[in-house]
C-alpha cells in the first residue's frame, strides 16, 4: 500500500532532538546532543528492540527536498505507521503493547550524506551542539534542488568562515549535494 502524501510540503516524518523536545535551550552536550525520538506527523514512534542500549539509527542520509525522511524508512506492509529503519521495528507508541522497546534512538551520521551519496567529510558539530547537516536541513522544506544545493553551499560558507569546517572538505561536501538525487 503506498503512504500517503503530504497535503502540505511540511515533513510527514520528522526527527525532534531530545534536548529541543524538553524545552532544552542552551548547547546540547553529551547524551542529549544524539537523542532523538521519531514522529509521523503528530504520532511518536517507538523503535521495537529488546535491547538495553538506544538504537543508533541515521535519517538524513536520504532526507527529500520537502525535509522528510520517510526516503530512509521502509513501511511494513499491511500495517499502517509501522516502518523499519536499519533493522529496527517502529510502531506507533499508542499501541500500547507489552513489547520492549525505546521511545529514544541516538542519532548516528558520522559523515555528511546527500541522497544516499557519501561526501567522506565528517559531520563537523557546532558550538551548539547542532551540526553541519542540521543547520542545512533547518532550511527544509526546498522547492527544488537547486535550493537545496544553494543552502548546503551558503551553509558551508558560514563553517567555513567560523572555523569549523576546512575548504576543500566543504567543497566535497557542496559536491555531493549537486551529484546526489532526492524525493520530493
Amino acid at each position: 500500500m503506498p503512504m500517503p502524501r503530504p497535503l502540505s510540503r511540511r515533513p510527514l516524518l520528522q526527527v525532534t532532538a531530545l534536548a529541543a523536545a524538553a524545552g532544552g535551550t542552551g548547547a546540547a552536550t553529551g547524551a542529549e546532543a544524539t537523542a532523538a525520538a521519531l514522529f509521523y506527523g503528530p504520532v511518536t514512534l517507538v523503535g521495537r528492540d529488546a535491547s538495553t542500549e538506544w538504537p543508533e539509527l541515521g535519517l538524513y542520509g536520504n532526507a527529500g527536498l520537502p525535509g522528510d525522511l520517510l526516503p530512509s524508512v521502509t513501511p511494513v506492509p499491511d500495517a499502517p505507521l509501522h516502518f523499519t529503519v536499519s533493522g529496527t521495528k517502529f510502531a506507533p507508541f499508542y499501541e500500547g503493547t507489552e513489547d520492549p522497546g525505546h521511545a529514544y534512538f541516538r542519532r548516528s551520521e558520522p559523515t555528511v550524506v546527500f541522497g544516499g551519496l557519501d561526501s567522506g567529510v565528517a559531520d563537523p558539530v557546532g558550538p551548539d551542539g547542532g551540526s553541519l547537516r542540521d543547520a542545512v536541513w533547518a532550511g527544509a522544506p526546498f522547492h527544488d534542488k537547486a535550493a537545496l544545493v544553494a543552502r548546503v553551499r551558503s551553509v558551508v560558507d558560514t563553517w567555513v568562515a567560523r572555523g569549523l569546517l576546512d575548504g576543500p572538505a566543504g567543497d566535497r561536501v557542496v559536491a555531493t549535494a549537486r551529484k546526489a538525487s532526492y524525493a520530493r
